[in-house]
């Protein structure tokens, strides 16, 4: 082959080599581009994800602690409006979610467990603290000995009424022999009360005043300092330690 001929042939086969080099750095420079934005944009790592339950959870997958929200005049810490919050789902029922603080409490008539008729019409005038719970719910079974113990302490200044929720008696009845928990407990068969108060995260507690407001409310487990907030805000001079 004439030596120009081999020349040519050297020439065309070096070009797709070249073509294929400059197309890998291209592609590379795109890439690390992309990654540098992607750290620029979320510096911290990872974002905010959603339990299951519609709870906001860091990273590490574990919940925020729950937080009392009161009113304005209250000695509770005010914090979320559940009505507002996007990390609460909505009931695809079309249920409308939780009550606010300022709310007039829907009146609860349920049968008690040990038979007799539960209405809060007939306790106006005195505050009351209503929690939806299930025997299900491992925080409820936490926190049943916590209240029975300040339901105690607070005599005949504060009624607590348990509300269980879904369930048959005898399941309920064996749950809270089990506890030895002494407070008066509802059953909301039927789930229309946990409905008509929007109490679709369990467990729920309401703080009611005198006049059958809502003056706090709070969403999950939660320890004594918490429930002596959520009482102080309808009862300030309840003089409780935890």
């Amino acid at each position: 082959m004439p030596h120009k001929a081999r020349g040519y042939t050297r020439l065309r086969m070096r070009g797709p080599i070249v073509v294929g080099v400059l197309a890998g750095f291209l592609v590379a420079v795109v890439v690390a581009a992309a990654f540098l934005a992607l750290v620029m944009a979320d510096p911290a790592g990872g974002a905010t994800a959603t339990s299951a339950a519609g709870s906001p959870v860091g990273p590490s997958g574990t919940p925020p602690s729950p937080t009392i929200t009161a009113g304005p005049d209250s000695t509770a810490a005010p914090s979320r409006e559940p009505a507002a919050s996007p990390t609460f789902p909505s009931p695809s029922s079309g249920i409308e979610f939780g009550l606010a603080v300022g709310d007039v409490a829907p009146p609860l008539r349920l049968t008690q467990l040990a038979g007799a008729e539960v209405d809060t019409v007939g306790l106006r005038g005195q505050p009351l603290w209503v929690n939806f719970m299930a025997t299900w719910c491992p925080p409820c079974r936490d926190e049943l000995p916590i209240m029975d113990r300040l339901q105690r302490e607070l005599g005949d200044r504060m009624t607590i009424i348990v509300v269980d929720v879904e369930e048959d008696r005898d399941t309920v009845a064996a749950f809270f022999a089990s506890l030895e928990v002494a407070l008066p407990v509802a059953l909301d068969e039927d789930g229309r009360a946990r409905d008509e108060w929007g109490a679709v995260v369990l467990p729920v507690h309401y703080w009611i005043d005198e006049e059958g407001r809502v003056g706090a409310f709070l969403y999950g487990g939660a320890g004594v300092e918490q429930f002596i907030e959520g009482i102080g805000s309808v009862l300030p001079d309840a003089g409780l330690e935890p």
